[in-house]
């Protein structure tokens, strides 16, 4: 176990988190690692804590920054990196003790390009954390068109994976968006030949309230849509066979968003908004009524919101 795994950890107001975060990094029983950490102009104690434990521990590095938003830090630790693979974590989330081992001997083991390990959801409320209810994951290997499929339909994120580094070579997270996890996961795999998903879990997911996942919609989660144009433009290029499956995603996308865009009032630019995209579902029911993943009640909410 020679070979250096990068880990690529943003780090913003998450004060109460961050320490179980870093003490399941520091004694992974692979220890080989270059721990980065992004310091984004976090207004809370954040930076003291990150710059407390890169003096306890020499394979955590610190970059201070302002504040630019995740993506840019993601994409500033990918210029620092120098290991051999690179991992995302998100800041108020943890690893079991033998994740990178798990994951780094399923990559060797498979001669995959990428590794990737069962999650567990940690639901907060009222102070306590609760585990969810789950069926356990399921060793298997995927195509790059099969990973990629797996995105469209099913969704996707970076963290709990461990990629070779040259997968990064030109891929970047898109500045200015959220929801940006599936844009890159999407490409990432395009770059892969072999994908193993892995039958452990390695990966404690924290759900906390007034968290990005669980606030209410915005203006700003309307990037949910534009990034499923940018995918299926991708995907056109790419992998043409999977267009059904990136049309299906650009339609679940824009009903989403036309929907939750009407549930707020009072709003111009959400209104002006809502109203392209209305005329984008006009353009696409003929579309989405010849998709064969496009479910009935799709096709209804297609008509609907045409009216």
């Amino acid at each position: 176990m020679d070979e250096t795994i990068s880990i690529i950890i943003p780090v913003y107001n998450v004060e109460n988190y961050l320490p179980k975060c870093l003490n399941s990094l520091m004694h992974q029983t692979y220890r080989n690692l270059e721990i980065i950490l992004i310091d984004d102009g976090s207004p809370d104690k954040c930076g003291q804590i990150c710059d407390w434990y890169a003096r306890k521990d020499s394979r955590i590095h610190v970059i201070h920054k302002q504040n630019e938003g995740v993506a840019r830090a993601r994409n500033d630790g990918i210029e620092y990196a120098s290991g051999d693979y690179i991992s995302f974590v998100d800041s108020n989330d943890w690893m079991s003790k033998d994740a990178y081992e798990i994951l780094y001997k399923g990559l060797k083991k498979y001669h995959a390009d990428c590794a990737v390990g069962g999650c567990v959801k940690v639901i907060e409320k009222n102070g306590k954390m609760l585990l969810e209810n789950r069926q356990h994951t399921k060793l298997k290997c995927q195509t790059s068109a099969k990973a990629m499929k797996h995105v469209l339909l099913e969704g996707s994120a970076v963290w709990n994976r461990l990629f070779k580094k040259e997968v990064f070579k030109e891929i970047r997270f898109p500045l200015d968006r959220v929801n940006d996890d599936e844009v890159v996961a999407l490409h990432a795999y395009a770059e892969c030949k072999k994908i193993v998903f892995l039958d452990k879990d390695t990966y404690f997911y924290r759900i906390r309230q007034n968290s990005i996942t669980t606030s209410d919609f915005s203006v700003r989660n309307v990037d949910y849509y534009y990034n499923s144009i940018d995918n299926l433009n991708f995907i056109k290029q790419k992998m043409p066979k999977l267009t059904d499956c990136a049309e299906y995603k650009y339609i679940k996308a824009m009903l989403y968003s036309y929907v939750n865009l009407k549930r707020i009032k009072n709003n111009p630019e959400a209104k002006k908004i809502r109203k392209q995209i209305q005329t984008d579902i006009k353009k696409s029911r003929s579309i989405a009524f010849q998709n064969q993943y496009v479910t009935f009640p799709m096709k209804v909410l297609m008509i609907l919101c045409s009216i």
